[in-house]
Order: structure tokens, then C-alpha cells, then sequence
């Protein structure tokens, strides 16, 4: 469902509703155009019904009423409209492209994990208009209501996720699930677009291969990596829109082409609100530039009806969009503004990005690196110049063989830029160059395709250079992606049903897609900028995006939680001693308050790679010194624990380099390995832990023998475990290692990582010892994960 199931029912789907309005337009319209102009249709079909509230039972109806509708009335027969042709291959090969971090993943996944992570608030939107349209409703109290509350309030744009979730709805499928299939999706269909305005210029397969290759622009497809659904939604309706414009322009029907531009206006408002705006302000003007000067129109009178026609459907279809506009207008410039402050200034920017990333061509890998080694740096450079340099020729070409594709996609590009690109901020900067890049690259590579004679030949090896340019920077970019760690999603999900309806749950780990996928439970996850109540720490610092320990936290927020979910870990201490463990799969551990004994103090003993250290007899004296009658002592002993540390280890590969972020981990460059000597007092059955992120599996070794092996994308702080093994008392060699030579199928496989402690911890669970105050002395110098003051 997750590759072949949503790139069906999507097709399927603007099939139908292509010729459903080509029926009601009494049109017969090209087998290419229907596909975007059904994307357009199905976003103004299902949009209305969320905004009321109504959830998405009407839309998913609605929807495939109207493509079932249109495959039954096809004009010309079903058969003879279902192929697009040759642009129908390159929306299928750039469907592929996208969806390549899911296809060689081998599961369900998305791309972008950790690292924007934009993608947990757009599911969670698409899932919440799935049950309860734009209305947030009394949600009770939980970082999912401070997500949306925030999202729904600021008039944020809702077209894409409107139809995520009808897709989702329709497969009877999880909105996660379908989530990379569906932007693969959106850009499938944005190159069928621009396959539908090359083939007026372009004959056999250079139409397709010039749209294939223009929505492969680098920029554009690292974007997608990262999730960005509103930026390929609107690429999508823009190139629709212009696909349209390009069939009204020959059929010169003015009231027809202005009801097919409307519906394509429409659907880009409803994918990005006011953002879409200055595009579609650029595409009027440029429309009526061309009927005048390309087309030689009289724009007199007869044409202000077709105009007001365009004007009044647009407003009418865009009504969801319409009612927001003022609010997210406002938002958006107070967050994007080239005066903003913050963290919108540069998201997850290093840099402000230069012009010259237009090109589709960024051969570093990664889009933020200011530097691209050589020789990659020179033939970047070229790249550009040649694509600039090519630019106007494509538009002059195309102008004179009376086709005004190019002209628009480019012009409209290029007015944008000039006129918001300098009073935005650098993080806004980079979303308009990755919706402005395909354009670009499609005008250059028009020039090309169009040439004939004696420069057909060097002008095809020039664009078939162009084009390898191109796939070899999207595919430096896959090898750096990250994939979602689906089995510990699945985890996530699982605690979440287990807590569902038994109150406030404390999710003390940095995961941004908890929100999400644990919504069942009403969780708060405290490391995160919205969310009920922001962590309180003993030693206050910045906290957004790093993790910490329960004993870092002040003890009246940690027991302001009836419910506590904490990461599997060797170094995660227990919680209060009035918590009971209730819950436990793979990855979590979830705890419930009860009512007795009440904790009085709590002196937390918690060190980076351990939840235990020698307690000091000056700090136990502080607690007990003013200890009401009654009270007692619990002791905390955790389970035997040895580790090292990578960095300091004498055995380390000198490719494995410090990272200045965390004491003691380092970054694996490449290949290398580090071991250290763990001694262990008792014969039994030990975890093997090794703490970091690790985007290319990290092998371990025991006394030489393999004991597993842990890989993944993981949250700060956090460690999995490779192995359980059965040891005697002693001293045992650890090693861990990461191998030669790279499967180049894989994605993210030239992510770095980063890798912490390896560690051995006996298999048993954490005891509390309680004792009366007068022997609080037998705790001195004992290694305790924690002590508390308690009263039964």
C-alpha cells in the first residue's frame, strides 16, 4: 500500500475528476492534461467539507463519487483516455525517484526523519481533519491540542493535508503510511504538467525526459526528502495551472479558459494560502501579456466577462483558503519577514542559500554544506553557468514558435523572486528557490531538446551531461537521507493504545513524532517548544531538541505526571519510587503513579552513560537532617552496569573523530572500530547497549564473538540494544565497529552518525531498598541510581 496502493488510487482518483470536468465543460482536452487538472479538482472537492467540520467520511465520498463519475462517462471511452502517454513514464520515473528512500528501505517508511521533522505536525494535521475537520474541539490538555491549536489558529494551509487524509481515508490505511508515496505523488504529477506544456515544443520522448528532468532538480527533491508537502503540492497546481493556461491559449474559449484556470488557482490557494498569492498574480499578469503580445488579442471588452467569470469561480472554490488568507498573511510575514527573529530566520538552515542552487545541480550531497569539494565544486559551477546561459535562449526559442509554456513557468519564477526574495527570510529563501529550481531547469533543458541540425547532436550530449548532473546530486542527496525507524514507530503506537484514556502521560524523550503516533495516550512531551508544560530542570538550560534524564528534573514536575514513558536504557534512571512499572515492549518502559508512599526528596545520582554513582554522606545528611516524624529511606540500586567510552579508548581508528557535542562519543568518518576492556563482578545474562545515532549499522563484538549489531536513526540521548548475552565474571573485551565498503542501494548511507558508550548491564530489574532514617549511614559511598525521602 505504501509504493503501489496510494500511487493508484492518486492516479485513479485525478483520472476520474480530470474527465469528470472535461465532461462538464463539454471538453475534450488531452490525455496528458487530466491528471494535473484532477489533482486541482480533487483538492477543491474535498477542502470545503473539512473546513465545516464534518471529518472525512463526506470527502472520501465525494471524491470517488466525482473519479468514478468520470471514468464511467469518459468522453471517447475509458480505454482510449486511461494512457498519458509518454508523460505518463515520466511522472511514473519520477514517482520511482522520490519513493526510492521507501523502496530500498523494504517497509513502510518516510524520508526526512530528524531532521526537520515538519513532517509529525503535517500527519498529525492530516489525521485530525480526518476525524474532526479545521475544528479543534475539546481536546483535552496534550502536546497533539498545543500542536494544532497553533497550526488551526494561525490559518495555516490545509489543501494538501485535506487530501492526504481522504487518501488515507479511501485506502483505509494510516496517513504515515502513504505519506512519501503521496508527495512522490504530487511531484509524479507536476512532471506529467510540464511533460503536457514540452510536448507543444518537443516531439517524442524529449517532452517527457525535459519534465523528468526538471523535477529531479536537486533542491527541489531534498526538499521532498525532508517532507515538504506544501512546497510540492504547490509546484504541483502552479504547473497544472500553467498546463491549463497552455490548452486554453489553443482552444480560445475565453469563459472555458478561464473556468479551467480557476480551478487550478483555486487548489494552489488552498495548498499554501497567501504564499501562493504572489505566483498566481505573476501567472495573471504573464497570461494577459501573452494573449496581447504572443497571441495578438484584443483585450477589449468581450473579455472582461470571461475575466470576472475567472475572478468569481476562484474566489467561490477558494473559500476555505479565502477565510484564512488576512490571518496567515499576517503570521507568515511576522515569522518570514527579513526582519523576523528566531528560529524562522533559518529553520534548519546553516546558511542563507545562494541563487546559484536554482540550477538542480548541488553535487555535495547535502543542500545546507557552503563548501563542495573538488572536483565535484568545478562541475557544480559549470553546471550553473551552462543552465543560466541557457535560460534565455529556451525562452526566446519557445516564444517564437508561438508557445508560451516556458514563458510563463519562467517569468512567473523570476517575478517572485525579484520582487519577495529580498523581504523574506533566509529560511522562507530556500522554499522559494526549491519551488522556483524545476522551472528553471525546464526552460534550460527546452533549449536543448529544441535544437536541431548540426547542434541537435552536441545540444542532446549537453543535456544528457546536464541531466547525469542532476540524478548523480539527487542521489549524493538519498545516500544522505534519513529513513524513519519504523519498528520503533510501531513501538510508539503501541504504548500510546496502552495508555489511551487513563490521563496526562510524561513522554521524557525528544521524539517529535510521539505527538503523532502515540496520540492514543494524551502525552506531553516536555523537550519540545509547544506542549502543555515545558520540562523544569534542576540545572535550567536550553532544552529544545537535547534529552534529559528523570533525574535531571525537578521532582514536583516529574510527579505532576500520573504516567511516565521513558526509553529502554542502560543510563535512564527509574522514576520516583511511588511509580509502578505497568508497561513494557521493545523500546519503552511505561510507569504509573500510585498513591503511596509520598515522596518527600528525591537526590538523584544520574551521570551521562549511567543512572548511578557513589552517594556522598553530605548530601544524604542535607535530606534527612529535617525529615519529619515517620519518614523513611528508599534506595535505588540499578542493575550491575559497565561501560567505556569510544573516544578515550587506546584501540580507536583514527578516521573516528571527536564530537565536540558530547563528552566521550565520536564521529565515524568511515570505516573504523574502538574497543575497551568491561569487567562485570557476576556470572549472568547481559544487555549489549551502545548508545548514538546510527544511520549505517555499528557491529559489536564480545571477546571477539559477534553479538549483534545496532543501526538506525535515533533520538538525542538514546541507545539500542544489539544483543543479550550470557557471561561469566570478569574482565570482557568490547568492541564496535563499522565496516569497509558501502551498499550504495541504501538510503542515508553516507550519513555520518554519531556514537556514544558501548556498555554491558545484568538482565535484572532495578531493586528498592527501603530502610529506616536512622541507618541512612549504610548508604554512604553505596552506588545508588537514586535515594528518596518517602512517607507511607
Amino acid at each position: 500500500m505504501a509504493v503501489v496502493g496510494v500511487l493508484l488510487a492518486m492516479w485513479l482518483s485525478f483520472l476520474g475528476c480530470g474527465l469528470a470536468f472535461e465532461r462538464a465543460l463539454r471538453l475534450r482536452l488531452s490525455n496528458m492534461l487530466l491528471l494535473p487538472l484532477g489533482l486541482c479538482v480533487a483538492i477543491v472537492v474535498v477542502l470545503p467539507g473539512y473546513e465545516l467540520g464534518v471529518g472525512d467520511v463526506p470527502a472520501v465520498v465525494l471524491l470517488g463519487g466525482v473519479a468514478l463519475a468520470g471514468l464511467l462517462l469518459a468522453d471517447g471511452g475509458l480505454r482510449n483516455r486511461v494512457n498519458p502517454g509518454l508523460a505518463g513514464v515520466a511522472g511514473l520515473a519520477v514517482y520511482v525517484l522520490y519513493m526510492l528512500p521507501v523502496i530500498a528501505h523494504g517497509h513502510w517508511t518516510w524520508s526526512g526523519y530528524d531532521f526537520v521533522n515538519d513532517s509529525s505536525f503535517e500527519m498529525l494535521l492530516a489525521e485530525h481533519l480526518k476525524g474532526y475537520g479545521s475544528a479543534l474541539g475539546s481536546m483535552p490538555e496534550s502536546s497533539e491540542r498545543e500542536f494544532l491549536h497553533s497550526y488551526l489558529s494561525s490559518g495555516y494551509p490545509l489543501g494538501t493535508q485535506a487530501l492526504l487524509g481522504t487518501f488515507s481515508g479511501l485506502l483505509q490505511t494510516p496517513v504515515a503510511v502513504i505519506y512519501q508515496g503521496y508527495i512522490a505523488g504530487l511531484a509524479a504529477t507536476a512532471a506529467v504538467a510540464l511533460s503536457s506544456v514540452a510536448a507543444r515544443l518537443l516531439v517524442g520522448w524529449r517532452a517527457a525526459f525535459v519534465a523528468l528532468v526538471a523535477l529531479s532538480a536537486n533542491l527541489t527533491y531534498q526538499y521532498a526528502l525532508q517532507g515538504g508537502i506544501k512546497e510540492i503540492g504547490l509546484i504541483a497546481t502552479l504547473c497544472a495551472i500553467v498546463a491549463i493556461a497552455c490548452e486554453g491559449f489553443i482552444l480560445m474559449r475565453p469563459y472555458v479558459g478561464a473556468t479551467l484556470v480557476s480551478v487550478g488557482t483555486a487548489a494552489a490557494l488552498g495548498v499554501y494560502n497567501a504564499v501562493a498569492l504572489p505566483y498566481l498574480g505573476a501567472l495573471a499578469l504573464l497570461i494577459a501579456l501573452v494573449l496581447l503580445f504572443v497571441y495578438r488579442v484584443r483585450l477589449d471588452r468581450r473579455w472582461i466577462g470571461p475575466a470576472l467569470l475567472g475572478a468569481a469561480l476562484t474566489a467561490v472554490l477558494a473559500i476555505p483558503a479565502l477565510l484564512t488568507l488576512r490571518t496567515f498573511f499576517s503570521v507568515a510575514q511576522a515569522g518570514q519577514g527579513s526582519s523576523g527573529v528566531g528560529a524562522t530566520q533559518f529553520g534548519q538552515l546553516l546558511r542563507a542559500l545562494p541563487l546559484s542552487q536554482l540550477n538542480g545541480v548541488w553535487l555535495a550531497g547535502e543542500y545546507r554544506l557552503p563548501v563542495i569539494p573538488e572536483p565535484a565544486a568545478t562541475l557544480t559551477v559549470i553546471a550553473s553557468v551552462t543552465i543560466f546561459a541557457l535560460l534565455a535562449p529556451g525562452l526566446l526559442w519557445s516564444l517564437r514558435r508561438r508557445q508560451a509554456g516556458v514563458a510563463l513557468t519562467l517569468l512567473m519564477a523570476a517575478l517572485v523572486m525579484a520582487i519577495i526574495y529580498p523581504r523574506v527570510s533566509p529560511y522562507a529563501q530556500g522554499k522559494l528557490l526549491a519551488i522556483a529550481s524545476p522551472v528553471v531547469v525546464f526552460a534550460a533543458l527546452i533549449a536543448l531538446g529544441g535544437a536541431r541540425g548540426r547542434l541537435a547532436a552536441p545540444a542532446l550530449l549537453l543535456g544528457g551531461a546536464l541531466a547525469l548532473a542532476i540524478f548523480a546530486s539527487d542521489m549524493l542527496a538519498y545516500s544522505r537521507g534519513r529513513v524513519a525507524p519504523t519498528r520503533r514507530i510501531e513501538a510508539i503506537t503501541k504504548t500510546g493504545d496502552h495508555f489511551r484514556g487513563q490521563g496526562l502521560v510524561l513522554w521524557n524523550e525528544f521524539e517529535e513524532y510521539a505527538k503523532y503516533f502515540a496520540r492514543a495516550a494524551r502525552i506531553s512531551v516536555p523537550f519540545e517548544a509547544l506542549t502543555p508544560q515545558q520540562v523544569q530542570l534542576r540545572h535550567p538550560t536550553y532544552f529544545y531538541g537535547h534529552y534529559f534524564d528523570l533525574d535531571e528534573e525537578l521532582l514536583p514536575f516529574v510527579e505532576g505526571y500520573p504516567f511516565i514513558v521513558i526509553r529502554r536504557s542502560p543510563a535512564a534512571s527509574r522514576p520516583p519510587a511511588n511509580y509502578t512499572l505497568v508497561y513494557e515492549n521493545d523500546y519503552y518502559l511505561g510507569w504509573r503513579r500510585e498513591a503511596t508512599p509520598q515522596v518527600l526528596d528525591h537526590l538523584p545520582e544520574q551521570q551521562l552513560y549511567s543512572p548511578s554513582a557513589p552517594v556522598q554522606c553530605r548530601a544524604l545528611q542535607r535530606m534527612v537532617a529535617h525529615a519529619p516524624h515517620g519518614a523513611q529511606l528508599i534506595a535505588a540500586l540499578a542493575p550491575e552496569l559497565s561501560w567505556f567510552e569510544p573516544l578515550y579508548s587506546r584501540d580507536r581508528s583514527f578516521a573516528w573523530g571527536i564530537d565536540p557535542d558530547q563528552r566521550g562519543a565520536v564521529i565515524p568518518n568511515g570505516a573504523g572500530h574502538a574497543s575497551g576492556k568491561l569487567n562485570i563482578a557476576s556470572a549472568g545474562r547481559y544487555a549489549v547497549w551502545v548508545q548514538g545515532d546510527f544511520p549505517r549499522p555499528i557491529e559489536v563484538r564480545v571477546d571477539g564473538r559477534p553479538a549483534g549489531s545496532v543501526s538506525g536513526s535515533n533520538t538525542p540521548g538514546q541507545w539500542l540494544q544489539a544483543s543479550s548475552i550470557e557471561l561469566g565474571p570478569g574482565r570482557h573485551t568490547v568492541s564496535i565497529a563499522r565496516a569497509a565498503g558501502r551498499d550504495h542501494l541504501a538510503p542515508g548511507e553516507w550519513n555520518i552518525g554519531v556514537i556514544g558508550a558501548a556498555a554491558l548491564q545484568r538482565e535484572s530489574p532495578e531493586r528498592l531498598r527501603r530502610l529506616p532514617l536512622g541507618r541512612w549511614r549504610s548508604l554512604c559511598g553505596a552506588r545508588l541510581d537514586w535515594a528518596e525521602l518517602v512517607r507511607a
